[in-house]
């Protein structure tokens, strides 16, 4: 058996309480509590920080693509049609920073949102059908 192990112990742990009010940071029963508590909401807050990221860019992304007259959704769809693979950070930070580059982006996500809901051309072979129903939300 270890001798020093709960002595670290504890140190660890009023170390890690240190800044908190009361006898959370000087009794070692309830600065335990409070530190394992604060531990398991840093884990979780970790995973909330990325969440909420990922909500602001897309708030970005579709400001800019609103601007170009998409929506974020049809936008990303051409974006996958025209297999461009540029992921939600980046494509926020060109809205905000280089709105020429997020332009042409979107260019190409709309041209490629075009040819894949264009009507297709009536030829000799093919019977004269239904034009195909256009992209939901496409301004032409």
């Amino acid at each position: 058996r270890e001798l020093f192990a709960r002595p670290m112990k504890r140190e660890r742990i009023f170390e890690w309480a240190k800044g908190f009010r009361g006898r959370a940071k000087n009794c070692f029963r309830v600065a335990n509590q409070q530190v394992e508590g604060a531990l398991q909401n840093q884990y979780a807050d970790r995973k909330v920080r990325k969440r909420d990221m990922r909500s602001l860019w897309i708030q970005r992304i579709n400001a800019g693509a609103r601007e170009h007259g998409l929506k974020y959704g049809d936008l990303m769809h051409g974006a996958t049609l025209a297999n461009i693979s540029i992921d939600r950070k980046v494509l926020s930070e060109l809205a905000i920073t280089e709105p020429s580059s997020f332009q042409a982006i979107v260019a190409q996500a709309r041209e490629a949102l075009m040819l894949r809901y264009a009507a297709p051309t009536g030829s000799a072979a093919a019977p004269a059908a239904a034009p195909a129903a256009p992209c939901p939300g496409l301004k032409t």
